[in-house]
């Protein structure tokens, strides 16, 4: 049922349904949800293909391509980042699968027990469920402005919520 998705249409088929979750959240998603759709614009989809352009698949250590495990690793650092400041609870789950991709990296140069199947899963899978987990998180964010109107993006900062207490003291009536 599924020949079609084959390991040479894989990447095609992602590349796709990417481009269509990335103009559909210029249009109407959020700042974390440009910030996350950006990030995977720039890093899966810029770099890598300029690196895969001119050295081709990549250089190999331990069977782990040291280039995409650094892309991965950034990603991981950014879409953390993004998780802890926004104002949406999916984000988290993102960077979570992220963190997995990262953790597979590093379990296959570090043991060689782990079968090339079980390794292109744990890196390629997260991916797909990323898509998803964007798409459904775009959808609810479009379904909460439509239901409550629009509300902010990002979490408060902690400094800003220990400095309004002394402003409003320092305030005289």
């Amino acid at each position: 049922m599924l020949e079609w998705l084959t390991s040479e249409s894989r990447p095609f088929v992602q590349d796709i349904l990417f481009f269509t979750l990335f103009a559909c959240v210029v249009i109407w998603g959020g700042a974390p949800e440009r910030a996350i759709a950006a990030t995977w614009m720039i890093l899966f989809e810029g770099v890598s293909r300029v690196y895969r352009g001119i050295w081709g698949e990549g250089y190999q250590l331990e069977q782990v391509d040291l280039f995409y495990g650094s892309i991965d690793g950034l990603v991981c650092v950014i879409w953390v980042a993004i998780a802890v400041h926004a104002n949406r609870n999916y984000p988290l789950l993102i960077a979570a699968l992220q963190v997995l991709v990262v953790a597979a990296h590093l379990a296959r140069g570090l043991i060689e027990s782990i079968s090339p199947i079980a390794y292109a899963t744990m890196v390629i899978a997260p991916g797909w469920l990323q898509l998803m987990v964007l798409c459904v998180g775009l959808l609810r964010h479009i379904q909460r402005q439509k239901r409550y109107g629009p509300y902010r993006d990002w979490r408060v900062p902690i400094a800003v919520l220990t400095r309004v207490p002394t402003a409003l003291r320092q305030a005289k009536p």
